[in-house]
């Protein structure tokens, strides 16, 4: 199975546990969530932004690449030459407040 596959299983799993209710992860999450919004910690609307770019920053050498690009006005594209995605950083950016960092 391709990293691909597997990471896209990860997401797949992710979400039917962020989506059930019953699931203890789901609460916490939840729970994250408002804290979050509650505290204003994003206010900026183009945040995400600088969140997608410091994290390609963590993952990159001095010499690496990181490309931005908007695909038909509809898709923002970030990706760069550092370390590939595994399970914990995918799983990272799906749960608020629950960071590798």
């Amino acid at each position: 199975m391709s990293n691909r596959t597997s990471l896209e299983n990860v997401v797949r799993r992710i979400f039917a546990e962020n989506t059930n209710y019953a699931h203890p992860q789901q609460a916490l999450n939840q729970a994250h969530s408002l804290n979050g919004l509650s505290s204003d910690i994003y206010t900026d609307s183009i945040r995400f932004v600088y969140e997608l770019i410091q994290n390609c920053d963590d993952s990159c050498d001095q010499k690496s690449i990181v490309r931005i690009a908007l695909v038909n006005n509809q898709y923002l594209i970030v990706s760069h030459t550092g370390k590939p995605f595994d399970e914990t950083d995918v799983q990272a950016l799906c749960d608020i407040g629950c960071g590798t960092k």
